[in-house]
């Protein structure tokens, strides 16, 4: 019975750094899909129209202002995250972090 027990322990000992290495690898998956996907251009792309106005056509607008489309106007853009600030129905000026995966298309609007 001694045994066993030590069996189960070596091997729950040898088996617990598995998470971190699948955490690990997901994190490096997922970077060669964004790559794949082409958003580490549009992250270029959308750090070049920080603070100009957009409008930003994603299905996250529709929790946001009730339609895909958001005018606003980029704060900070990086590899994975947007910032913007855009008004509310009633007027109230807000600042919203988006991830740059979940944005369908950009609109550049000329003043």
């Amino acid at each position: 019975m001694e045994y066993l027990g030590l069996i189960a322990f070596i091997l729950i000992m040898s088996y617990s750094s598995y998470p971190a290495k699948i955490k690990k690898i997901e994190s490096k998956i997922k970077k060669l899909e964004r790559n794949l996907r082409g958003e580490k251009s549009m992250s270029k792309i959308l750090s070049e129209l920080i603070n100009k106005k957009c409008i930003l056509v994603s299905d996250i607008g529709l929790t946001l202002v009730s339609k895909k489309e958001i005018e606003c106007t980029i704060l900070d853009a990086d590899d994975e995250w947007i910032k913007f600030t855009y008004t509310d129905k009633k007027g109230v000026s807000k600042t919203e972090i988006l991830r740059v995966e979940a944005i369908e298309r950009v609109s550049f609007i000329e003043n």
